[in-house]
């Protein structure tokens, strides 16, 4: 086989439980991936300011798939950034309502990220490095009501934070009773991303794969979560880490070691060798 793309989930699937990754290794595998022409695509719920931090150094040499592919990137410059519709950002929040700041929603701009003054964010210890931590901590701003959002901020996706809440139950309902045009996806560590339909990861992989003339046959790709099932579906070649849930193995045509164990550089390595 002949590929000339990988594209990896982040959290879960190439960084393992610390939320690092080991840093000389993979600058090794980009070398040679760049030697054969080889394009690393990183693909994920986050936003740029952290998958910058994530890859400082390194981020001019990779392309993004950034925000579940509502934001895609190449050497630092923005491709397509989608926003969601005003219409179904209102009927979100009447949809939550009151559960909006026990579910601690974020809402993410294309400036900054938002929460409610009266809810509690608490992150998963492990989950992100105390430097991700401190930079995605000073980007949100917390308002009084989602409404007071500047009318010019173009708003991405949303995310629950539901650490103690049962998220699969939320997202079954959500998507079974909401009408606009979003869709509950699970992004690990107990988080849901709200997304525009149609606009995901596997979206934004076939928009890069018609830019670059790249067929399925010729991607590559790793996952570990719901958001990351679309893009596992669109080739051959995917591979759902051993800690991924039982539904993305299922789609998955191949079992990746876990992300505790760098299972997504030794399978390049493995196919480069």
């Amino acid at each position: 086989m002949t590929i000339k793309m990988i594209a990896s989930d982040m959290d879960g699937t190439f960084l393992n439980e610390r939320g690092v990754y080991d840093r000389s290794r993979f600058e090794t595998i980009l070398q040679e991936l760049q030697k054969r022409d080889i394009r690393f695509v990183a693909a994920s719920g986050n936003n740029m300011a952290r998958l910058n931090l994530i890859f400082d150094g390194l981020s001019d040499q990779l392309t993004f798939v950034a925000e579940n592919g509502a934001h895609l990137v190449e050497q630092g410059q923005t491709l397509i950034r989608h926003s969601l519709a005003s219409s179904d950002f209102q009927e979100f929040l009447d949809y939550f309502g009151e559960k909006l700041a026990p579910y601690r929603a974020i809402v993410s701009g294309e400036r900054s990220s938002y929460i409610l003054k009266t809810a509690t964010l608490d992150i998963t210890p492990g989950m992100i490095t105390a430097k991700e931590k401190e930079t995605f901590l000073a980007h949100i701003k917390q308002v009084d009501d989602f409404l007071e959002i500047p009318v010019q901020e173009r708003i991405s996706k949303i995310t629950m934070m539901l650490l103690d809440a049962d998220y699969q139950k939320i997202m079954t309902e959500f998507n079974q009773h909401f009408t606009g045009n979003l869709v509950a996806v699970s992004s690990g560590y107990g988080a849901l991303d709200f997304i525009q339909g149609g606009i995901h990861k596997a979206w934004g992989l076939k928009v890069l794969m018609k830019r670059y003339g790249i067929d399925q046959e010729e991607l590559m790709t790793f996952g570990d979560g719901g958001n990351d099932i679309e893009m596992l579906a669109l080739t051959k070649h995917s591979y759902a880490v051993a800690n991924a849930s039982e539904q993305v193995k299922k789609v998955a045509h191949h079992l990746a070691p876990s992300h505790r164990n760098n299972g997504v550089l030794e399978i390049i390595e493995s196919y480069l060798s």
